[in-house]
């Protein structure tokens, strides 16, 4: 059960909460929230299959300046002019060669490959420019890596479970730099957990849920923001390892509605489901308080994007690498349940868990 049980667990790392709003004038004291706004969407509820999507894992501008979406649903990855046209289909649901059947997460190397992760397929596969299949980088079918963010030509910072003894019964988890490998590098965070029963993977599910990370793909500086009590706190190291400096800023925490604590757990138990094709019928308890943190990312310049958690419409901060705030933007119409792909080209985003249909958004800064 062990691998199977933390392959899929550790799928969940990003999650979603709601709550009430807080406003920016609370937030932030005597400063000018900028607004970024939604220039144009793909995606549609009925019409060409082309343009409907069934559950979007990943998104991101490729090494041409498209955008490349992975859709665990279908089971491909489609690519679109930033302008939305269709361009290209890669693969499709299927256990042959450069098919996939779950793919779990996506990362453009900086070598220009695009590179998805399905363990249930031939694991980690490379995609070029032109848009042909490489075949396996990476055999992998267990404990694989998940939140891959590219540094250098062919490295990558992921979350991976590893291998455990049985004279050791804590299961490290690490975020650790890869080289096309299944063992780091360099480690640079690591929690040990012990899972002796169906019951302790709540636990571990809600921690992970609320860990977020990233790295700059040219400086090969690494950004991480465990839960730590709901503190809004980053943590950043150098491609060595190093402890360079965090990023704090002080915040005053916000409860989560009973509605929204139940529809959190609800939407990790079902995505368990999916992930695992059954239920485990594991009960979450979601921490009761909102994340001051829920997603990190690096702009076309070094910065950091820093998500915030206790805001109803997205708000994005950008600090420098040394930890000085430089602006504050609001996302109207943005939920919490949006996740944002933050690209040296640009920002998009996609509802996890919208009301009617998938579909992707495209961020303008004015």
């Amino acid at each position: 059960m062990k691998s199977l049980t933390l392959l899929v667990l550790i799928a969940l790392f990003a999650g979603c909460t709601d709550s009430e709003s807080v406003s920016g004038s609370e937030i932030i004291p005597g400063e000018e929230l900028l607004t970024l706004t939604v220039s144009d969407t793909i995606g549609v509820e009925l019409g060409d299959s082309i343009y409907m999507f069934g559950a979007i894992e990943a998104l991101m501008y490729d090494a041409n300046g498209n955008i490349a979406v992975l859709d665990m649903g279908v089971g491909n990855l489609r690519i679109f002019s930033p302008g939305g046209e269709h361009i290209r289909t890669i693969g499709r649901r299927g256990n042959a060669p450069g098919e996939f059947q779950r793919p779990l997460g996506m990362v453009l190397l900086g070598n220009g490959l695009l590179a998805v992760m399905d363990p249930w397929a031939e694991g980690l596969t490379g995609i070029t420019p032109e848009y042909t299949q490489t075949g396996v980088l990476i055999d992998i079918h267990s404990n694989v890596h998940m939140g891959m963010c590219a540094v250098d030509s062919s490295d990558f910072v992921a979350l991976r479970v590893l291998d455990s003894n049985a004279d050791d019964p804590g299961i490290p988890m690490i975020i650790g730099r890869y080289s096309m490998s299944k063992d780091p590098s360099v480690i640079y965070w690591q929690e040990d957990y012990s899972i002796a029963s169906l019951d302790d993977i709540s636990g571990v599910m809600r921690d992970f849920s609320n860990l977020y990370w990233t790295a700059d793909r040219n400086f090969g500086d690494v950004y991480i923001a465990p839960y730590e009590d709901n503190r809004y706190l980053v943590y950043r190291y150098s491609p060595e390892g190093v402890l360079l400096n965090t990023i704090e800023l002080e915040m005053e925490q916000v409860l989560k509605t009973d509605h929204e604590i139940a529809d959190e757990a609800a939407y990790l138990r079902a995505r368990l489901t999916a992930l695992n094709g059954r239920d485990m019928g594991i009960e979450i308890e979601p921490y009761v308080h909102r994340r001051s943190i829920t997603g990190l990312g690096i702009s076309g310049e070094g910065n950091l994007w820093v998500r915030r958690g206790t805001h109803d419409d997205a708000l994005l901060d950008l600090w420098t690498p040394e930890g000085e705030l430089l602006q504050s933007y609001t996302v109207p119409g943005a939920s919490l349940s949006w996740k944002f792909s933050f690209c040296p080209q640009g920002i998009l985003a996609y509802d996890e868990n919208p009301e009617f249909f998938q579909r992707l958004f495209i961020i303008s800064m004015e």
